[in-house]
């Protein structure tokens, strides 16, 4: 018996398999996941963004309403500087934060922000937490008191609540709650 030097006639297969077409689809949806959740952390992102422009506009407007509310012509007499309030003086005196507060939502620039995590106006809060979601966005406003010389710590800081007076010249700090609830600090001021 001669053996046949004939090569085989069988058909083979130089394409993909079926293992390599599942392969190649399980990378597109991989691509496709991973594009979707950068635009979804993008898009996230630019609402912390904001959040930090809205508290940045916080601080230039303090600021430059710091330098001029202790003159006696001023134009921000609920922001007054030197004007002592009643001990027990209520959210809305002259004196107080609360007013300054009001004043400042209704009649400037300011009461156009909206918080972009809830789409309603910012809020102040007495501290950011991470465990508190609805906290993403607002504002953390804190009165700066320093301590005697030689301490540990140069300040205590102290929410700004409504009823408190603002008739000395005050340190202020002003953070953002971010996206996670923790605090982004935008800047330690005068007012």
């Amino acid at each position: 018996m001669a053996s046949s030097s004939v090569p085989s006639t069988e058909h083979q297969n130089l394409g993909p398999t079926s293992s390599d077409k599942i392969f190649l689809a399980f990378l597109v949806a991989v691509i496709a996941a991973v594009t979707w959740l950068g635009i979804v952390n993008y898009k996230e992102a630019l609402k912390v963004e904001t959040a930090k422009s809205h508290g940045e506009a916080w601080v230039a407007w303090l600021t430059e309403a710091g330098t001029t509310r202790f003159e006696a012509d001023t134009k921000l007499i609920a922001c007054k500087g030197g004007v002592k309030p009643a001990a027990d003086a209520k959210a809305d005196t002259p004196g107080t934060w609360g007013a300054c507060l009001a004043h400042i939502m209704a009649n400037t620039e300011l009461k156009d922000q909206v918080n972009t995590f809830f789409n309603k106006p910012p809020h102040f809060v007495a501290a950011c937490d991470p465990k508190d979601r609805t906290l993403m966005g607002a504002l953390l406003l804190e009165d700066l008191m320093p301590t005697p010389p030689g301490s540990a710590t140069p300040f205590v800081a102290s929410q700004l609540l409504e009823t408190d007076s603002i008739d000395y010249k005050m340190q202020l700090r002003l953070s953002v709650c971010d996206k996670g609830g923790s605090a982004i600090k935008v800047a330690e001021f005068e007012f």
